[in-house]
């Protein structure tokens, strides 16, 4: 099974990072892809980088789309109307692959129900340290998990997911709306419809950066309550309509412990209330908070690290 393999990179102003990006892209031991790269209005020097890319592989093997800066959402769905792949992966242009990523997972579409193949990540710094690693994420019918945010379902999803093509022809295309949380509602629509598999190898590297939008708690708070109240709304995802009282109670906690982390007080109290209202469940997780900060203040494990990394990604 050797499909075509259509590869996204939407990029804005990461020059610093976008040619290792590429390399590690070029590098696959999977030969038959193509290259998308998206340019979001880049300011910096990044098209300078992209067109001695093209020079150098090709257009045939890399091409280049450049549009006014739209946001990630718009990007990314740029690159899959050029796409000619029966799969469509996606790489963040500050992200690096492992060069057999795309050979271990393309196998796992030979399964029909599986419209999504995620990997595990290896966390780094700007200077590609090692930061930690995660092997978790869920496998099979998830689309439960998913809207009850049973931790992250789809472990950096922006640049270790391999998709299904037709996945996008019936569950649409990334909401434009959305930035930091754009992955978390297209697995989401993905998921009442097909299944979600993994391999649970490192073969993505997730550079943790100071700029990274995941950090940007209005945005995340902002992106969470638009794809909650899409989620609701969409007849595709009837099976969740049950646990609409307990999915919000815990929306409302992880956007209190957001506002926590960044230091607004009120907000972070604000939620937590309305977490209890929606499900009085949430109050003991509430009263064990300060046990649970102890015990992280006194013993941060590599998986903690990770946890922590994955503040704002869902």
């Amino acid at each position: 099974m050797t499909p075509l393999v259509s590869v996204v990179v939407p990029n804005h102003n990461c020059e610093r990072f976008l040619a290792a990006a590429l390399d590690s892209v070029l590098g696959q031991s999977y030969t038959n892809r193509e290259i998308i790269v998206v340019d979001d209005g880049s300011t910096d020097e990044s098209l300078e980088i992209l067109k001695r890319y093209v020079d150098r592989a090709g257009p045939a093997r890399l091409q280049v789309v450049t549009q006014a800066n739209q946001g990630v959402s718009a990007a990314r769905n740029a690159g899959i109307a050029r796409s000619r792949g029966e799969l469509v992966a996606f790489l963040d242009a500050d992200d690096l692959w492992h060069p057999d990523k795309l050979a271990k997972q393309v196998p796992l579409f030979a399964n029909p129900a599986v419209g999504l193949v995620y990997c595990a990540v290896e966390y780094v710094d700007e200077r590609l340290r090692p930061l930690g690693t995660n092997f978790t994420g869920r496998r099979g019918r998830v689309l439960r998990e998913i809207a009850m945010l049973r931790g992250t379902v789809v472990l950096a999803g922006g640049s270790t997911a391999v998709v299904r093509r037709e996945c996008f022809d019936k569950a649409g295309r990334f909401d434009p709306e959305m930035s930091t949380a754009a992955d978390w509602d297209m697995w989401r629509r993905i998921a009442c419809y097909w299944e979600v598999d993994v391999v649970r190898e490192p073969l993505m590297q997730y550079r943790m950066r100071p700029a990274s939008m995941h950090r940007n708690v209005k945005v995340f708070e902002h992106d969470m309550l638009h794809g909650f109240a899409q989620m609701f709304a969409d007849p595709a995802a009837g099976e969740v309509q049950p646990l609409r009282r307990r999915a919000y109670a815990n929306l409302y906690l992880m956007l209190s412990g957001s506002h926590l982390e960044a230091g607004n007080t009120g907000q972070a109290i604000a939620y937590a209330f309305r977490s209890i209202a929606a499900s009085p469940a949430s109050l003991a997780y509430i009263a064990a908070l300060p046990w649970r900060r102890l015990r992280r203040a006194f013993g941060a494990s590599e998986a903690h690290l990770a946890d922590t990394a994955l503040k704002f990604e869902v």
